[in-house]
């Protein structure tokens, strides 16, 4: 594996992978969901050239990923355009390289373009899907963002829907759409003497767009995309396109040889950090050969006994979280005082595989055992107690990490769907039959539009009777159990709970998790019975990623009392054999529930 290292500039957060050529590369990447997708594979891709010889720097425009900003701040074009004209220069200087190949993927590839053009050090230009009309591409958000919305269309506006839109939580504002609405690929200059097109068959906007950079006197190649839907569509889903990135390594190794000899390297001694004002991100890599990969956002005044937070996000969404989430918690809550670490487990997003992992990393004994590296890792620095807080299958990390080390005080869940993964279970299948909470389908029944809906078979209805009878059957051995034993599940929560461990639940009031805490802890409305001190908030007018902003300011408001609530309370003063015993009473609970449930 090439070498890699964090790099910070100009605010931006990214990556340089090490190569030896005379020429170097800058990716620039896909915005929005696109972005998000693509990230995994946008590393295999860095990965790619740097092995073939290329330095390779990708980084986050500002306002997203892992840079500063926020989708809402001024002059957004402005702002990408000089990044990545800075992205340049820094590779430059990092390298020695005199000459580059730029990369852009979808909305990145048309900032790109006009980057491109107004540099004479670009010897290779890659357009990968790149938007051709602005315009066209606003009306495709905006219909994408009327699709996805999730409230009702009386309902009252979403704090994403003033002053622009959203769409899975990813913002767009008025100004910046504005700004975006004027670009046309067609009628700017050429990018470079040398072009590399991809895109899927049929697309006639790219196919134009080529036609006029050639008849300009542009050298294209153009080829077919395939693979691109599935790398840009869905984190959790997304592949490598082996084909596109064949060609894209292929093509920029061409001529590098010829290219100016390097200058020395002016490489920044500084490590990377970004400073937010109230707090700074450092990036972490850390557990066996560093191969998990984190970032580290730590307050200028931090709470006295204040606990580290450590997020994981939902299946395969990256550290950055789904519609940017996790940073915007990461941030908040360092800003009121709180360090916070969000973290890739192994085999996402910028975490390297286990050599020896299994082939399916979500919901694997090996998320817990990174949980717990992360832990050991931030106890080098001095931290003694933790929040584990996961979304979906990060609840499940979270949740069995918490039962297996003692150093954890509190346990936040949102929207888990399965406290227990038995072995032969599927995640094609699991997320095949994600659906709403029973109850939502008891509502639906007594509408007239779901009858319409179903007797012109607009509804899958033998899915959604098949994970329907899975819960139920699930809640009825559940009941049956509790008669005659404790539910593994919900001994393993009162383990924490007698441990001092703080629990919270959040669920969207439609989400099928509830059905899963129903079966295992039981009313929801006594969930302080079940489990002594646990408490549990339901979030209206929101998805499983809790997309819409308006839910994401709950959640955080949820979290941010109840870790004012674990801070409220004394630490711990076990000692001795105590947090020994604690954790194998632990460990021992959770093989028994895996066993049992």
């Amino acid at each position: 594996m090439n070498d890699r290292r964090a790099v910070v500039f100009d605010g931006c957060f990214g990556w340089l992978h090490d190569g030896s050529a005379r020429r170097g590369v800058v990716l620039c990447p896909a915005f929005g969901v696109e972005g998000l997708s693509a990230l995994r594979a946008w590393g295999d891709l860095a990965d790619r050239l740097a092995a073939a010889g290329l330095p390779t720097l990708r980084f986050d425009w500002p306002g997203t990923g892992d840079s500063l900003g926020d989708d809402r701040d001024p002059d957004r074009l402005p702002a990408w355009r000089a990044a990545a004209h800075a992205a340049v220069e820094r590779l430059k200087a990092e390298t020695g390289v005199e000459e580059v190949v730029l990369v852009g993927l979808r909305l990145g590839a048309t900032v790109a373009a006009e980057v491109a053009a107004a540099r004479s050090d670009v010897a290779l230009f890659v357009a990968a899907a790149p938007v051709v009309s602005g315009r066209r591409f606003l009306r495709e958000q905006k219909s994408f963002a009327r699709l996805l919305r999730v409230r009702d269309e009386a309902g009252e506006p979403d704090a994403d829907e003033i002053g622009g839109w959203a769409v899975a939580g990813f913002f767009t504002a008025a100004a910046t759409a504005e700004a975006l609405g004027a670009v046309d690929l067609l009628r700017a200059a050429p990018p470079a003497a040398r072009v590399l097109m991809l895109a899927p068959e049929g697309d006639e906007a790219v196919a134009a767009l080529a036609a006029k950079w050639r008849e300009a006197g542009v050298q294209v190649e153009q080829f077919g995309f395939d693979g691109l839907e599935t790398a840009i569509e869905n984190p959790t889903r997304a592949t490598v396109p082996e084909a596109a990135w064949a060609r894209i390594v292929a093509a920029a190794g061409v001529g590098a040889d010829a290219a100016p000899p390097r200058r020395p390297a002016r490489p920044v001694a500084a490590p990377p950090r970004l400073d937010g004002g109230d707090w700074v991100e450092t990036p972490l890599e850390f557990g066996p050969g560093r191969r998990l990969f984190g970032v580290l956002t730590s307050p200028k005044h931090p709470r006295a006994g204040a606990p580290t937070v450590i997020l994981f996000d939902a299946g395969r969404i990256p550290h950055v979280g789904w519609g940017r989430g996790a940073v915007e918690t990461a941030r908040e809550l360092a800003a009121g005082g709180r360090r916070v670490l969000r973290m890739d487990t192994a085999g996402i997003g910028d975490s390297r595989a286990h050599p020896d992992g299994p082939e399916e990393v979500l919901y694997s004994r090996d998320q817990i055992e990174d949980a717990r590296a992360a832990m050991d890792r931030l106890a080098a620095d001095g931290a003694e107690r933790f929040v584990l807080v996961g979304t979906c299958s990060g609840a499940h990390v979270a949740f069995h990490a918490a039962l297996a080390d003692p150093r954890v005080v509190g346990l936040g869940m949102l929207n888990l769907q399965r406290f227990v993964w038995r072995p032969g279970d599927s995640l094609e299948v699991a997320m095949r039959n994600q659906l709403p909470a029973g109850s939502v389908y008891r509502r639906r029944l007594l509408r007239t539009d779901t009858w319409k809906r179903l007797f012109t078979g607009r509804i899958a209805v033998l899915t959604i009777a098949a994970e329907l009878g899975r819960r139920w059957k699930a809640r009825l051995a559940a009941r049956i159990r509790r008669v005659f034993f404790t539910d593994p599940v919900r001994a393993d929560l009162r383990r924490l709970a007698a441990r001092g461990a703080g629990v919270l639940f959040v669920f969207g009031t439609e989400d099928g998790g509830r059905d899963e805490f129903a079966a295992h802890v039981g009313k929801e409305e006594a969930v302080g019975r079940a489990v002594p001190g646990a408490v549990l908030h339901l979030v209206a007018d929101t998805d499983h990623n809790f997309s819409p902003r308006d839910a994401r300011l709950r959640v955080r408001e949820h979290l941010v009392a109840f870790l004012d609530g674990i801070e409220s309370r004394a630490p711990s003063t076990a000692t001795g054999l105590a947090p020994a015993l604690v954790h194998l009473g632990s460990t021992l609970g959770s093989v028994v529930g895996a066993t049992l449930a």
